[in-house]
């Protein structure tokens, strides 16, 4: 039975905290740590929660690998980069016996199945780990949780709820809680922080692979479907929170500004997964297109990580992985000039390039390595055919196909 919906109810302490929060890059399970964050340490401060880059899987219930963000590992994360540690624990506890505790240890860090949480969409509807703060249990229960997304049963926003007793016992029938507290936030080297998300995504890439396959082989399984929404979700939550982290810092701000890109081409495969999803169930194919855009996205992890932990504060090579197909052009132009030691008064488009005077096997090899360097991609080799280097169109479409770079790579 679903428990009767919570009121609505303002806090002088937690509403300020809930709206100060980057709530729409968090999951249910970070956006509550960050509240005790920010309530600690000042507005901000959670925002260390997106110093890291990671690609953690784990195998899910559909059978393949699933992105995890468990609870475990998101306190892991709240104890190395806010400093907040767990003081106490008790797992499977009733909501009684939670109303006991917070009386003497408000506020509690309470983690519950949102299928009874009678203020969010999912009640009734979805079973799914979600956390929460209890901060007061006597006259009413009162609720805190920053949560902020949109579902297909309405929106979940950040707010402070009260009920009664009888209403939160029903709502949160078994529980695990915590007390949270704040030793004091680490001092966090970014180039370091930075060198280190490259070094791990680098040493993932075997994994990130592993993972393309298994998704290219199940994604047409209505579950294993929604396993990928959940994943590309997670991600693109992720990716946006680290972009949120480095524009805190304003020697990083090309950096953010790339990285925020990245993350909002993540956020928009979200809803692309969602719809692809949707068809499956609908006894169609999963689209292969939302596919190759998840495995250029991921590979793109690794390679954005080593430009920034290779470039700091300066900016990437402008043209990048994501480069349009004008500036693909343009850059082969330039560069074949470059390599035959012509201007731009000698025509280099719409001609097949070895008719080119001096243009030969190894200067096209240069030029594809100039340009290469200069877009931040590299050229798979089974697209190296005679057609395809035939003119700067065939080999401008080449480049089109191009993935990210593996490391770091620096513009001329």
């Amino acid at each position: 039975m679903v428990a009767v919906p919570a009121v609505p109810t303002r806090s002088r302490e937690w509403t300020p905290v809930l709206t100060g929060l980057r709530a729409d890059v968090l999951d249910c399970v970070q956006v509550n740590l960050a509240a005790l964050a920010d309530r600690a340490y000042g507005p901000g401060a959670h925002l260390a929660l997106g110093a890291t880059l990671r690609f953690h899987t784990a195998e899910g219930p559909a059978g393949t690998p699933a992105v995890t963000a468990s609870v475990d590992q998101r306190l892991a994360e709240a104890a190395d980069l806010l400093g907040l540690r767990v003081a106490r624990r008790w797992d499977d506890v009733p909501g009684a016996r939670l109303r006991e505790l917070v009386a003497e240890h408000s506020p509690l860090y309470v983690v519950a199945d949102t299928f009874t949480m009678s203020w969010l969409p999912y009640a009734g509807n979805q079973h799914m780990e979600h956390s929460f703060l209890l901060v007061d249990a006597g006259e009413h229960c009162v609720v805190v949780d920053g949560y902020h997304n949109s579902t297909q049963w309405g929106d979940a926003r950040p707010g402070t709820w009260r009920m009664s007793a009888a209403d939160f016992d029903a709502a949160v029938p078994r529980a695990t809680a915590m007390t949270v507290v704040a030793d004091g936030t680490p001092v966090l080297d970014r180039a370091a922080v930075l060198r280190d998300n490259a070094a791990a995504l680098r040493a993932e890439a075997d994994r990130i692979e592993d993972y393309l396959a298994a998704v290219r082989r199940r994604a047409g399984e209505a579950e294993a479907a929604a396993q990928l929404v959940l994943d590309v979700w997670l991600l693109g939550r992720s990716r946006a929170l680290h972009a949120a982290w480095l524009a805190g810092d304003p020697d990083a701000a090309d950096a953010a500004r790339e990285a925020a890109g990245r993350a909002d081409a993540w956020l928009a495969l979200a809803g692309q997964s969602y719809v692809a999803m949707r068809r499956v169930r609908r006894g169609g194919v999963f689209p292969a297109p939302v596919l190759d855009q998840l495995a250029g996205l991921l590979r793109d992890d690794v390679a954005l990580a080593g430009r920034l932990a290779d470039a700091g504060p300066v900016p990437p090579p402008r043209g990048g992985p994501a480069a349009d197909p004008g500036r693909i052009r343009e850059v082969l132009a330039d560069e074949v000039r470059g390599v035959l030691g012509v201007g731009p008064e000698v025509p280099v488009d719409g001609r097949p390039l070895r008719t080119l005077s001096g243009f030969n096997s190894f200067r096209l090899v240069e030029v594809i390595e100039r340009a290469e360097t200069r877009l931040g991609v590299e050229l798979d080799p089974d697209d190296l055919t005679g057609t395809a280097l035939h003119d700067l169109d065939s080999l401008g479409a080449v480049f089109e196909r191009a993935r990210p770079a593996t490391q770091g790579v620096s513009g001329r």
